[in-house]
């Protein structure tokens, strides 16, 4: 009984993960039917410079495992019961442009051309709302699209934070290849009596990636106008957090 079960589960999964992997030359030939030209990831800059030092996004579950450095994120849990937690996520605009407010993931934005689809022999899935809003009772098919048919045909459905792109348990590096930018937010704000936020985090990046200078070339303050993000960073995020997001392990401020 108990290997027909197991059985059964091994059949179950090799089904899903038949169906919802999209096909990667369709997939970029949609994305540029929808004029989409890059995918973006967004985190904080401790986590942020474990992935230089390793070359490329990685999963949460490969940084745990490889005892690297980053940060806690409310979705967690989540993640982990619902087996995204290997897998690397982007989205497929910048966020902080499509809102007017800051990327809530984090500082530090890593702008990528869509050619890794064409070039890297990754699975892409991509979903039809974040997991953390998943439960027990939300099936595959209403968890990820099965198809670019699907994508092209339900796309306005759904809000475009939602459709999550993941690369699915790639369990190396992955997509430094296309990384055309890491872009940069300043808050201009200073925490514990003269921590300038901006400096430290420029200070951090620059000698996290001073072995590699075209890298160090990519990084890029971004240049904010009609955008909250200032004022949300100034008045709707706490001192520690504000140290999360901005600070590297290393500082003396960076909370345990």
């Amino acid at each position: 009984m108990q290997l027909e079960l197991f059985a059964w589960y091994a059949v179950k999964n090799i089904f899903e993960i038949a169906i919802m992997k999209l096909n990667n030359i369709a997939l970029y030939e949609f994305f540029q039917e929808k004029s989409i030209t890059h995918l973006h990831h967004a985190n904080t800059v401790a986590t942020s410079i474990s992935f230089i030092l390793s070359g490329g996004l990685l999963s949460r579950g490969d940084v745990e495992r490889k005892t690297l450095t980053q940060t806690v994120q409310a979705s967690d849990d989540e993640d982990k019961e619902f087996d995204v937690w290997d897998d690397v996520f982007l989205d497929t605009a910048d966020l902080h442009g499509y809102f007017p407010r800051q990327n809530l993931y984090g500082p530090v934005l890593f702008k990528l051309n869509v050619s890794f689809l064409l070039e890297d022999n990754v699975d892409v899935w991509i979903t039809k709302d974040n997991p953390m809003y998943w439960n027990n009772t939300v099936s595959f098919e209403d968890r990820y699209f099965q198809s670019v048919d699907e994508l092209r045909t339900d796309w306005d459905k759904y809000e475009r934070q939602k459709k999550m792109i993941t690369i699915r348990k790639p369990g190396r590096p992955v997509v430094f290849s296309a990384l055309e930018e890491i872009i940069l937010d300043d808050p201009r704000i200073q925490i514990y009596g003269g921590v300038h936020l901006g400096n430290e985090m420029l200070k951090a990046l620059t000698s996290a990636t001073a072995s590699d200078k075209e890298l160090q070339k990519k990084l890029k303050l971004r240049e904010c106008r009609s955008c909250y993000c200032r004022d949300n960073y100034l008045r709707q995020v706490s001192v520690e957090q504000s140290a999360r997001l901005f600070l590297p392990k290393e500082h003396e401020h960076f909370p345990d």
